[in-house]
């Protein structure tokens, strides 16, 4: 019996080993399994990063979309109040060419409510050094008309 116990104590130790090399070789596969998990998940995480970078742009490029609809209708709205001016732009540059005319001419009427009188002072005043606040506090006359006056007199 004693070579039956050494026979089937070399066989288990052999069926031992096997199962021992076996266990390691099964090991060794699941370690490269994880592995590749372990790089798929990374790279999942990379893309997953990548996505939401593009939900950002594609936000941005919808923040864009919005305000280039905004400004076309701002655009629009001035087109359209562009046109209604239109009619008072064309009298304003008749009138332009009017006064133009009369100012070749040489025929300008007065644009003042000033007498011919007052509008001699205000350009006396303005020849002798006095500025056009100046002139308007001593004569009680608007800047503004002494300034059309003076500039009418081509001063």
């Amino acid at each position: 019996m004693s070579m039956l116990n050494i026979a089937i104590f070399v066989g288990l130790s052999a069926f031992m080993l096997f199962l021992f090399f076996y266990i390691l070789k099964l090991e060794k596969i699941i370690e490269q399994k994880f592995s590749a998990m372990e790089i798929s998940l990374e790279e999942l995480n990379k893309e997953v990063f990548l996505l939401k970078k593009q939900i950002k742009n594609s936000d941005t490029i919808k923040t864009l979309e919005r305000l280039e609809r905004i400004i076309e209708s701002i655009v629009d709205d001035v087109r359209v109040i562009d046109e209604k001016n239109k009619e008072f732009y064309e009298k304003i540059e008749l009138e332009i060419a009017k006064i133009n005319s009369l100012i070749k001419k040489n025929s300008i009427p007065s644009v003042s409510t000033l007498s011919k009188h007052e509008e001699e002072k205000v350009i006396a005043l303005y020849k002798s050094g006095y500025s056009i606040e100046e002139i308007a506090r001593e004569l009680r006359i608007p800047a503004g008309e002494i300034e059309l006056i003076v500039k009418f007199a081509n001063l």
